[in-house]
């Protein structure tokens, strides 16, 4: 496979350059400026081939299994799913809006958060109303909050615990707006779940330096602590000053509710303990074993502890053997992996780059 790979490259390379080739003898016949460009082409032509022999390696990793683009629904990350849910929704949301008022009533008096909602038992919409937007620029930001935070805590968590953090926060978040809001407005958007993931990834890295840009422009390394500190002390501002004196439509208390599930979570976690995990398919083929589940400190999924032990001179054991720590972080997360699984991968590391 790695060697039709490298015969598709180098041919389709040489394609181009003889494209391009072509054209610019065709542009001499009618100006210099072919001229120009064919000398160039000719004098960097090798460069530019051994530029491609040199990353080509990276190719060939790309190419492996476990490093491609997965196509099925259950082995898609839950983030992506969950930016695919809400574009979907906010699209579906416009189109009602723009052909029929009554339908989107009904959108709003069934799906977005109230204190009406609740009193007619709409149990569905503490969590329902997360899906929703209130304008592009707000499904934006959310967008934007999930791909960059979201992806990072899945990855530290493990999709199930990270299904978990989603469903706290969206139900926390609304609950303690309803504290304070309790007359006719609703409340719309997933931003106290981005909160939690905030929340739960400055806690589980607060001296781990990330860079920011500030306004979008400029580049600002901060540590996570002083972040969450940062926006907690905002949310509290705009929630003492904005959202009770009523002179704000940001529901600064869903958000201090999202702050709130991803601290608790976080501590939770810690303690040792676990959320129930449900896992709905596995292949037992190439998966880990169903009737395991990760801990949060230690956990030793198929492997024994006492008798774990990796071949390194065999090249070929040892790729299983990364293959399924690979899958590992891929459903449980990082978090799960034990100390030796660790210092298998540190040590494959030459493996992965061959």
């Amino acid at each position: 496979k790695s060697t039709i790979m490298k015969k598709t490259v180098y041919f389709t390379s040489n394609i181009l350059f003889s494209i391009i080739k072509m054209k610019a003898i065709y542009e001499t016949k009618i100006n210099k400026m072919g001229f120009f460009i064919l000398i160039f082409l000719r004098k960097f032509e090798n460069n530019i081939c051994s530029l491609i022999k040199k990353n080509y390696s990276k190719i060939v990793l790309y190419d492996r299994t476990y490093m491609q683009k997965p196509f099925s629904i259950n082995s898609r990350s839950v983030v992506d799913i969950l930016i695919i849910v809400l574009l979907c929704c906010f699209i579906l949301h416009s189109v009602v809006g723009l052909f029929s008022k009554n339908l989107f009533i009904i959108f709003h008096d069934y799906l977005f958060f109230s204190s009406t909602a609740l009193s007619k038992f709409l149990i569905w919409t503490p969590i329902t109303y997360a899906c929703f937007h209130d304008g592009p620029f707000h499904l934006i930001l959310n967008v934007l909050g999930f791909y960059f935070i979201g992806k990072n805590v899945e990855v530290m968590m493990g999709k199930v615990n990270f299904c978990y953090l989603l469903v706290i926060g969206s139900i926390l978040g609304s609950s303690f707006w309803l504290v304070f809001n309790s007359g006719g407005e609703y409340l719309v958007g997933s931003s106290a779940v981005v909160m939690a993931c905030l929340s739960f990834y400055c806690l589980k890295q607060p001296d781990n330096p990330i860079t920011l840009l500030l306004f979008f422009i400029l580049p600002c390394k901060l540590k996570p602590r002083w972040i969450l500190i940062g926006v907690l002390t905002v949310e509290i501002y705009g929630f003492l000053f904005s959202e009770i004196n009523a002179s704000s439509a940001i529901a600064h208390s869903a958000h201090l509710g999202g702050l709130s599930a991803g601290a608790i979570v976080f501590l939770f976690l810690r303690s040792g303990r676990e959320f129930p995990h449900f896992i709905l398919k596995i292949n037992p083929s190439n998966r880990i074993s169903k009737s395991v589940k990760a801990g949060w400190k230690d956990s030793s999924i198929n492997v024994d502890k006492n008798t774990y032990q990796v071949n390194f001179s065999n090249s070929a054991e040892l790729q299983r053997e990364v293959d399924r720590i690979l899958d590992k972080i891929n459903e449980f997360g990082f978090g799960a992996l034990t100390q030796d699984e660790k210092l298998t991968l540190d040590k494959a590391k030459g493996l992965l780059r061959s």
